[in-house]
């Protein structure tokens, strides 16, 4: 299975804050994941601006605090908003997508994450796409958990998840130089490019979840789209970084 996720700043304006989508690159992976149709696909993407807004406006990242039900709620409205509109432009592109938000399906308790495979796996046998976000899960002892899309296919491993391909709106990781790191070991971590804020960690969170994918025997890519054919040129190897051990 080859699970691939869109970089909410990819998509979203994430950097200005403001609730809109980047159509013109959302229309070109659509059409470039056509080509992958005949595989078993798992598809998300990340929150962006619809996410990230209301959780610093509201003080969320640490789950819910009293009286801070009504900034959940924007944030887990906003991010279904902008699930639906990922997927209404996908289906106009013919990409049979199932949307669903990820707090249906994911739940936190005593610090371990469950997941309804079966749901999953009905979809996918079945030819659909699934598709989900970073969102909100319940979590018995926080009220609330961020489950970032870049943790989600750590979930999915016993569907016979065989690859992830993280797409962002940076070519890859890069070092302090801004130049492309193409393969990236955790014991030989080089300095990285500082990153901006970001409430799930930025590309550092992005790569302790990549390493343990890795290590769990998984081909991790991060790569970006900045040109039509990126997502092609990082499944076949030759685009971004891959992540190893």
């Amino acid at each position: 299975m080859l699970y691939v996720k869109l970089g909410g700043s990819l998509i979203t304006y994430k950097k200005e804050g403001m609730f809109s989508i980047k159509e013109n690159i959302l229309r070109n992976i659509s059409r470039e994941l056509r080509s992958f149709l005949r595989d078993r696909i798992f598809l998300t993407h990340g929150a962006g601006s619809f996410g990230h807004v209301p959780v610093i406006k509201h003080n969320l990242q640490n789950g819910l605090r009293k009286g801070s039900k009504l900034g959940a709620s924007e944030v887990m409205v906003r991010v279904s908003e902008l699930n639906s509109i990922v997927s209404k432009i996908m289906l106009e592109e013919s990409i049979p997508v199932v949307p669903f938000s990820a707090r249906s399906v994911f739940m936190r308790r005593r610090g371990k994450i469950s997941c309804n495979l079966p749901f999953i796996e009905y979809l996918i046998d079945h030819d659909f796409v699934p598709l989900t976000h970073g969102d909100f899960i319940p979590d018995e002892e926080l009220g609330t958990y961020i489950l970032s899309a870049d943790e989600i296919p750590i979930y999915l491993a016993p569907l016979g998840l065989k690859k992830v391909i993280f797409l962002t709106d940076v070519p890859g990781v890069l070092d302090e130089e801004g130049n492309l790191i193409k393969e990236l070991r955790r014991n030989f971590l080089p300095k990285l490019r500082e990153d901006d804020f970001d409430v799930t960690g930025a590309m550092r969170g992005k790569l302790s979840h990549a390493f343990k994918l890795a290590s769990m025997g998984i081909e991790v890519i991060i790569a970006g789209y900045l040109n039509n054919g990126d997502l092609r040129r990082a499944f076949e190897g030759g685009w971004g970084t891959r992540v190893i051990i």
